[in-house]
This record gives structure tokens, C-alpha cells and sequence, in this order.
């Protein structure tokens, strides 16, 4: 297990003697940091693969439709959804593809009338049209090269060019689990075909560290030039291997570099947190919630209150089970969706939004994830002989949200 790489930073331990809750109180962040529990009840799909066949209504979900999505998860009672950009539909800032445009305008409309406002936008932007050359579509150069500093300003234009475009929306997560090789790593790596696992020749944990915060920080900026009212969620941060101390460590990590007066990379030097990120964001996934899953959490966030960011809100862009198929180990993660909620509105007062992952079961998964990525969703995708299905944990899920809409419309 990695250490974080400066150990100056170990003052966490100072604040961990405070109950969570009392150290949220009366700090001057706290009116423009207030969280909005009502947001908390949220969900993840992919609405999107790119544009095949000539659409962008494209989707691994057998018969997916971006109106039937829009309804389940206006029934479902969700208020927050995560909204992700497909790949291809922006490749330079002034190069997007106008038809894609024309989809996702029609998806937040229709979100927005089944009162599903609070959309979080994400995005995996890498520039493809600087002097780096990318040896995989998740390559990022090293603090070494020579394009580093030029591909950081393509990101923060990219940035700028996606919040001009959707001004509807205002929290934007810059990406997904950047803390892991898989989804962010230097020419060079060699993946584990077929899975999700972490290859090898991937960055250290200190380089992965520094190049996610160079990353934000100019994401953010771009963002903010795009749209004055726009925010920056910080990647969501990956528990490889389910493992919280993962988490901990990362975010260690990154208040780190931020704190040693050499961040970002370039001219511009900041010490400020909240010029790479507005919001937290980890994906808590686990394979049973208890309190230990409730004190493993509260750690992590005890990080942020000992650098300074007190009351800074977090999002959980994803969180959710697999069932692998299994029946009673479904009717299990009903009660853990449960308690899990029942926990962050009640003793996690950081957490703004959970993005259930995910609406729907997904057969193709199992070719890149194996079948436990086919058994997240809370409704069971179209076959030859049935629609879309709800599942147990679709009801568990509309009670937890106050959802009251008739989720067998589409069966």
C-alpha cells in the first residue's frame, strides 16, 4: 500500500479527534459550500456511446431510448443524474459534431421536465491535436515532456468549450477515476485486456497525483472562463480494489502537491484548493454498508477538513452493487442501499449527491468487465421477449427517492 509522498502533510491527524459534524459548523465556507440534501437522490447511465449508425441514441443497453431513460428516471423519483458527454462528440474546441449537439440538448430537456434538474456534467477529455501523441485514447504526457504544458492549455480550451456549450449545466466532473491507470496513464502502459484491472508501466503515485491536479486545475480554470457559474467535481476517485486507504491516500496526495507551492504546472502557482476543484468526489463502492463503511468515509472527508476545505461538499458520482445475477444477494443490497442512504442523510453532512450506478443491466459488459459488470442496474434491460423490467432494487430505490411513477410503463 502506497504512503503519501510528502509527509509535511500528515497534520490530518490533528483534526481527527472532532466529530465530523461539529467541524462542519461556522466556518466562512459554509453559506457558498451549503449542501442541498434534496439533490442527493441521483443515478448513473451512459447515455451514449458515440454516434453509430448515424445516431447518438447509441447505447451497450439493448433497446435503450433517451426518452424511456428520461421517464424511468423521473418515476424513480431521481433529482440528480450524471450526465455523461459520449466520446468523439467533441474533439477540438471548435470541432464538435452538431447532430451529437442536437441529441444532448434533447436529453437535458428531457430530464429537466421529469424534474431531474441537478444534472452533473462528465467528460473524458484528452486533446488529440497537440504535439503529444497519444499511444491509447487515455494516454496523457508526463510533467517531463515537452507537450505537457501545451496539452494542459488544450485541456483547460477544451474545458472552456464544454461549458460554453451547455451553460444548462453547472457541475462538471472532469473526468472518472483518473487515480487509476486504467482510465489515465503515460504512453507506455500495458493493460489488462479485457478487464478492468491495473496494468503495468503505468505513473507512480506521486506522478499520478501531480498530473490529475495539473489536470483539474486547468480544467477548472477553462470551465470557469466558459461559465462564470460553473464548478469543477474533482474525478471521482477510485477504491481500487475496494479499498477506502486508496482513496485516503490519493487525496493526501493531491492537497500534497497543492500545498508544496509547486502547483500547477506553468507560471501560475496556486496553494488555493478550490482553483482545482469546488467539489469532492469518490466513488464508495463496497460489498456490504456498515458502520465501518460509514467511519471509512468520514476519514477520508477528516483529510479535506485538515487541509482546509471544511464544508466543501462531496459528490459520489458512483455507487451502487452488483448481484452478479444472484437473487438473494440482490434482496442483501436492497438493505445495504438502504442504510447507505439512511447514512449519508443523516451522518455524512459532506454529501450533496449520490449517483446510484446503474439504471440498467447491461449483457454486452460482460466482453470488458466480466459478469459482475452486467448486474449493477435496477432494471433489467429489453430482451427479445420482455421490455425493460424493474428489479428489486428499482422499488428499493423509489422508496429511498419518493419516486411515485409506474416503473412497468416499458415492461
Amino acid at each position: 500500500m502506497k504512503k503519501p509522498f510528502i509527509a509535511a502533510v500528515l497534520c490530518v491527524a490533528v483534526i481527527i479527534g472532532s466529530t465530523l459534524t461539529g467541524c462542519m459548523v461556522s466556518t466562512k465556507e459554509e453559506e457558498e459550500n451549503k449542501v442541498d440534501k434534496s439533490l442527493l437522490y441521483g443515478m448513473d447511465e451512459p447515455i451514449s456511446e458515440g454516434e453509430i449508425n448515424g445516431t447518438w441514441e447509441s447505447s451497450q443497453v439493448n433497446g435503450f431510448s433517451i426518452e424511456t431513460t428520461t421517464e424511468l428516471a423521473g418515476a424513480l423519483g431521481c433529482k440528480s443524474f450524471r450526465f455523461r458527454l459520449p466520446a468523439g462528440f467533441i474533439i477540438a474546441p471548435d470541432q464538435y459534431s452538431e447532430s451529437g449537439y442536437a441529441y444532448l440538448k434533447k436529453a437535458i430537456a428531457g430530464f429537466h421536465a421529469e424534474g431531474v434538474t441537478n444534472l452533473i456534467g462528465n467528460a473524458m477529455i484528452f486533446p488529440q491535436y497537440t504535439s503529444f501523441r497519444p499511444d491509447t485514447d487515455k494516454s496523457v504526457p508526463r510533467p517531463t515532456d515537452d507537450s505537457y504544458g501545451e496539452w494542459l492549455e488544450a485541456v483547460s480550451d477544451m474545458w472552456e468549450a464544454i461549458a460554453t456549450l451547455f451553460p444548462e449545466i453547472t457541475k462538471w466532473e472532469v473526468g472518472n477515476e483518473f487515480n487509476s491507470d486504467v482510465f489515465f496513464h503515460p504512453n507506455g502502459y500495458i493493460g489488462v485486456d479485457g478487464t478492468l484491472a491495473e496494468g503495468s508501466g503505468g505513473f507512480t503515485d506521486e506522478e499520478q497525483a501531480i498530473v490529475v491536479t495539473d489536470y483539474m486545475y486547468y480544467a477548472s480554470k477553462g470551465l470557469k472562463k466558459g461559465n462564470p457559474d460553473a464548478k469543477c467535481v474533482m474525478p471521482g476517485i477510485a477504491p481500487i480494489g475496494l479499498s477506502f486507504r486508496v482513496v485516503k491516500y490519493f487525496l493526501e496526495d493531491v492537497y500534497a502537491y497543492i500545498e508544496s507551492g509547486n502547483a500547477p504546472y506553468g507560471k501560475e502557482k496556486s496553494t488555493d484548493p478550490d482553483d482545482y476543484f469546488d467539489y469532492l468526489g469518490w466513488h464508495p463502492y463496497t460489498s456490504v454498508v456498515n458502520k465501518t463503511w460509514l467511519n471509512e468515509n468520514n476519514n477520508i472527508y477528516k483529510v479535506a477538513i485538515a487541509h482546509g476545505d471544511e464544508g466543501k461538499p462531496v459528490i459520489f458520482t458512483e455507487f451502487g452493487f452488483t448481484d452478479r445475477g444472484d437473487d438473494n444477494q440482490q434482496t442483501a443490497q436492497c438493505r445495504y442501499l438502504e442504510k447507505a442512504f439512511e447514512y449519508m442523510l443523516n451522518d455524512m453532512p459532506y454529501v450533496e449527491t449520490c449517483c446510484e450506478f446503474r439504471m440498467y443491466t447491461c449483457s454486452y459488459a460482460e466482453l470488458w468487465g466480466g459478469v459482475g459488470e452486467v448486474y449493477f442496474g435496477c432494471i433489467s434491460e429489453k430482451t427479445d421477449e420482455t421490455g425493460f423490467s424493474p428489479r428489486k432494487k428499482a422499488y428499493t430505490i423509489q422508496k429511498i427517492y419518493g419516486g411515485t411513477g409506474d416503473l412497468t410503463k416499458y415492461e
